[in-house]
């Protein structure tokens, strides 16, 4: 499904919300698991209509699971200023996010792709990384410090050795890029795709193998990612202790 802006705007995002979710073990996909009451598509919602400019929002479902998501998005009190699109998911994420790419309008320019799992990345953290993007021109990604030691081991659990950790980062979601810049790298991508171990993981990575420029900002703690159960009685903490 496809809703055309009522007028022409600048700013898309791209929310990746296709995963099956195996590992988490909840019976449906990741993004129609619940979080103090809302599904991960619904905190997804209601943290990037939150931000003051004028955009799409794209949500990447899948197939099976549009209509639920159009219900969702239905029921939901969208700002003036805001209008939703539902796209069905690709067998990979970055196939997922190059059909979003496609269901943007054509006005926009500036594109940010956020994962559904991280349901309480602040709106903040949308707003530096639109901030950044615009004032450089180059594709930015929130990042955080590590904190622990990190070791590289064999397939037997032998450590190698042990890495620069100054040298490290953990990426977080949304990531943003002038929309030229990430269409190119999706559509290089899909001419010539990869497979196995050497598949993206996200789309800073598409955009680095394109030849382009990625910079990082701070990015925020209670971008948690979910992925296994454990996860999710994380998030309930950090809602519980963060969110209203």
């Amino acid at each position: 499904m496809r809703i055309t802006p009522h007028s022409p705007v600048e700013l898309g995002v791209v929310v990746v919300a296709a995963g099956s979710g195996e590992r988490l073990g909840a019976g449906v996909p990741k993004a129609f698991v619940t979080l103090r009451g809302r599904t991960l598509i619904e905190h997804a919602i209601r943290t990037v209509t939150r931000l003051s400019e004028a955009g799409q929002l794209v949500l990447v479902v899948p197939a099976d699971h549009a209509a639920e998501a159009l219900e969702l998005t239905a029921r939901y009190e969208l700002p003036e200023h805001w209008t939703v699109s539902i796209a069905h998911g690709g067998r990979e994420r970055h196939e997922s996010v190059r059909f979003g790419l496609e269901a943007l309008h054509d006005s926009i320019g500036t594109v940010l792709v956020h994962d559904a799992a991280r349901p309480l990345t602040p709106t903040s953290v949308f707003e530096r990384v639109i901030e950044h993007v615009r004032r450089s021109g180059d594709s930015i990604i929130p990042v955080q410090p590590l904190v622990d030691t990190v070791k590289r081991v064999d397939a037997d659990g032998v450590v190698l050795d042990t890495l620069p950790r100054d040298e490290l980062v953990a990426v977080q979601t949304p990531q943003g890029f002038p929309r030229e810049t990430l269409t190119t790298a999706h559509t290089a991508a899909h001419a010539a795709p990869a497979s196995g171990a050497d598949v993206p993981t996200d789309d800073a990575e598409l955009v680095q193998r394109a030849g382009g420029l990625v910079r990082t900002i701070e990015g925020s703690p209670y971008a948690h990612k979910l992925t296994v159960p454990a996860d999710l009685r994380m998030l309930e903490a950090l809602f519980d202790g963060t969110v209203s």
